[in-house]
């Protein structure tokens, strides 16, 4: 009686085990699924002093269960853009994301996402750290309503710039950075 006793216990407890493990992998999964599609906004790049004016991101899930994709960020700069491509993961509800650039990887956390809004913190990939705020909108419900920012550019159509000025000086060898790994410049006369 005592060994069945035993075994009853550990039966309950590895039923447990299992019923938390497929939890987190369907949270997982839903998180992977709501963040699939096309996203437009603000997600912190800065080239040099320059912030970037917006930003569009696509996340295409690969693969059953929707935790792991492969994304591009193409982002709009006054002079032209930069595109980076990445791979991303969802683990314990955290999208972790790794870039073409390493100085691009990042973790994306407290975040709240719906069918026309995605916003959170940027984290450093490693430490989960050093937060900077994103936001973003759903690219096919809310573009042409808002486009970047919500004003009007003459330069972007529908995405792409109007003219090609990625030959000037500032896009010709480039260093984009997040908010969460720039470095934080001294200015002259600033304490």
């Amino acid at each position: 009686m005592k060994t069945m006793h035993k075994n009853v216990w550990a039966l309950g407890l590895l039923l447990m085990a299992a019923m938390f493990a497929l939890t987190s992998c369907s949270d997982d999964g839903r998180v992977g699924l709501r963040v699939s599609g096309h996203w437009f906004g603000d997600m912190d790049m800065w080239i040099g002093e320059e912030k970037a004016r917006g930003s569009e991101i696509e996340f295409t899930p690969t693969g059953w269960g929707y935790t792991h994709g492969k994304g591009v960020e193409v982002d709009y700069y006054r002079y032209g853009t930069m595109t980076h491509y990445f791979n991303y993961e969802v683990v314990d509800r955290i999208i972790y994301m790794t870039f073409d650039d390493p100085l691009l990887d990042c973790a994306i956390v407290d975040y709240s996402i719906s069918t026309y809004r995605f916003n959170g913190f940027i984290a450093d990939y490693h430490t989960l750290e050093n937060l900077t705020h994103f936001s973003l909108r759903n690219y096919d419900s809310d573009w042409n309503q808002y486009g970047y920012g919500g004003y009007y550019d003459p330069y972007y159509v529908k995405g792409e710039m109007r003219d090609s000025l990625a030959t000037d000086s500032i896009m010709a060898q480039p260093k984009c950075v997040r908010g969460v790994n720039r470095p934080k410049v001294k200015r002259e006369g600033w304490k």
